[in-house]
């Protein structure tokens, strides 16, 4: 099935090179550890890394309670980006010198978890990610830890 581009989402250079089947998609955010969460926050731009984890067309960020990212408004544009160095090119000319990688550029809106099992199943997504199998090896948490374990999700648009 393939992704809807939009004016944002189009790649510019090298467009062979892009996909917009969701399968593939997919394949890169399971295949990561590590997300980059694009948001303004106090009127300038942060990039954050963090943990994630997908289930479906959403996908679950981890944060602390500390985390003040959490704290931006429901609704708030955010920008979730995964990428994996699959090989660095070296050439006789510095100026030539490239990489092999392959990136996911997810643009949705955040939303805070605040239902109990909602944030149960995006906490297992993001140890699932993390440490696969080794959510279901380990005690859930207990009704005064989970609380204290917020996550956001962003649910990208279904394809046109």
């Amino acid at each position: 099935m393939s992704l809807s581009t939009t004016p944002r989402s189009t790649v510019t250079r090298l467009r062979d090179r892009a996909r917009t089947d969701r399968a593939d998609l997919y394949a890169v955010l399971d295949a990561g550890l590590v997300c980059h969460v694009g948001l303004v926050r106090d009127g300038a731009p942060v990039v954050l890394p963090t943990g994630y984890g997908r289930l479906g067309d959403t996908v679950y960020v981890h944060g602390s309670t500390g985390a003040g990212w959490l704290r931006i408004p429901d609704g708030s544009p955010l920008c979730l980006t995964v990428t994996h160095v699959d090989g660095i090119v070296y050439a006789r000319s510095v100026f030539h010198h490239s990489m092999n990688y392959r990136s996911a550029v997810v643009h949705g809106r955040a939303r805070l978890v605040t239902d109990p099992d909602e944030v149960l199943a995006g906490l297992r997504a993001v140890v699932e990610q993390l440490a696969p199998a080794r959510g279901r090896t380990r005690a859930s948490p207990g009704a005064r830890s989970s609380p204290r374990r917020p996550c956001s999700r962003s649910t990208w648009p279904r394809p046109a």
